[in-house]
């Protein structure tokens, strides 16, 4: 761990070696950030995508840094059809970490396979399309367009 102040190797003190500031709130963010990275893992393993999410989201809240919690977090928005979200974390993820960062591999592989980015706009424009017969209350339309839906995206 560097310390905030001057970016030199912490020990297991609570001061910095090299500049002497205390370095004890920056430790407990740090420690509140990978916990929260740590559960955010372990629900998306589960496949609880919406509270990986909130997990991330919430260690992301502590340290905006953590780019392995981000890039788990585009991951976890792509598994769920949000593709914007998804390309807006990976990209944050390399402006603050531009040399060995995943995002790198997930934007790559995201822009090779141009078909699956098609194809997810489409599942998300007949989900929409559900949702507004679901407000016309035409509920057969609405479970047809839906079955249509899963059978693209089995994980949505």
């Amino acid at each position: 761990m560097k310390c905030c102040y001057c970016g030199a190797e912490l020990d297991t003190s609570n001061f910095c070696p090299r500049c002497g500031n205390d370095v004890r709130i920056w430790k407990k963010t740090q420690f509140i950030s990978n916990y929260l990275y740590n559960q955010g893992l372990e629900k998306a393993k589960k496949r609880e995508l919406s509270y990986a999410a909130q997990a991330l989201t919430l260690s992301l809240q502590y340290n905006k840094r953590n780019t392995d919690a981000r890039n788990l977090l585009g991951v976890v928005y792509m598994e769920m059809g949000e593709l914007y979200l998804a390309f807006s974390e990976w990209c944050i993820s390399l402006n603050f970490q531009s040399q060995e960062n995943d995002a790198r591999y997930f934007l790559a592989s995201c822009q090779q396979t141009g078909s699956q980015i098609d194809r997810m706009n489409l599942t998300i424009h007949k989900y929409n399309q559900c949702l507004q017969y679901c407000h016309q209350q035409t509920y057969d339309l609405a479970v047809i367009q839906l079955r249509k839906v899963l059978e693209q995206s089995p994980h949505l």
